[in-house]
């Protein structure tokens, strides 16, 4: 079952990398260039996951990240927060939980491969 991911980032050519980075894995990603663009997507269908910058335009990540943990509907979706920030800064922006994972920028492909399959529910990716 190919599951659905939301990458919000409000870089292009990270978006463009990201997707690279995700390609062959049986996912439908679909992206979002900031903030309000996110939560609009986000009301247009439940991702199994999201990738989600904390430095945006229009309402920051962060803010994002709040909405989702009180909206029901969303609150159990994973995160993987991504940022070049340091864990412990985004940390002090934002309650993390344990459906929330971190990388910092830059990563490897190997590593973001890794995170959206230890966040994803069933832990599977199709190859």
């Amino acid at each position: 079952m190919t599951q659905r991911i939301l990458i919000v980032e409000d870089d292009l050519e990270l978006q463009e990398l990201y997707t690279m980075m995700l390609e062959g894995l049986d996912l439908e990603l679909v992206r979002a260039l900031d903030g309000q663009d996110a939560l609009e997507k986000l009301a247009q269908g439940l991702p199994d996951l999201v990738i989600l910058d904390i430095l945006l335009d229009k309402v920051m990540g962060n803010e994002v990240f709040r909405l989702m943990r009180q909206e029901p509907r969303y609150a159990s979706v994973p995160v993987i927060v991504v940022s070049v920030l340091s864990a412990d800064r985004c940390e002090d922006m934002m309650e993390m939980d344990s459906r929330t994972s971190f990388l910092r920028k830059p990563f490897r492909r190997e590593d973001l491969v890794e995170a959206v399959r230890n966040a994803l529910p069933d832990g599977e990716l199709e190859v």
